[in-house]
């Protein structure tokens, strides 16, 4: 299953047009559709998203802004907030990049701001706003890591 497939069975499940959530997230439909697909950022930014937020023991939304509110997501907010979160817990960049399975250099472009990972997290957290549950909901759907199902109810 993709991320993409998650959020569009949310979606249904809520009861919500595509239109109206892409509005939401400030998306076109285009890029809204692309998202849904698996073709977006999201599907490899998503899972780093929520394995940062396991590794550092922190909501997802508190990564991406002080508030956990997608309005309140500021530019290069995202990437500040995992740096002091991850100096707040004695780890090194080093230690991170090894415990997401990335490069230093890798994880050095997420706190720098050299990603789509605040844009990509962004997004994602608006639309667990719409269907008013927690973000990382999104990436275990059931209690599972969305890659590992085929379907849930």
């Amino acid at each position: 299953m993709k991320l993409g497939d998650v959020l569009k069975k949310e979606r249904q499940k809520a009861g919500l047009a595509e239109e109206a959530v892409a509005a939401s997230l400030g998306l076109d439909a285009e890029a809204y559709a692309a998202l849904e697909a698996g073709e977006s950022e999201a599907e490899a930014w998503g899972p780093i998203l929520a394995q940062l937020a396991i590794h550092l023991e922190v909501p997802t939304s508190r990564l991406l802004s002080a508030s956990g509110r997608s309005q309140d997501v500021e530019s290069n907010g995202p990437e500040r907030l995992i740096a002091e979160r991850r100096q707040a817990r004695g780890l090194s960049g080093k230690d991170m990049a090894s415990a997401l399975g990335l490069s230093e250099e890798q994880y050095a472009a997420i706190e720098a701001g050299d990603t789509p990972l605040g844009e990509v997290g962004k997004q994602l957290l608006a639309f667990a706003e719409v269907i008013e549950q927690p973000v990382f909901n999104l990436f275990y759907p059931c209690g599972l890591p969305f890659q590992e199902l085929d379907d849930y109810p």
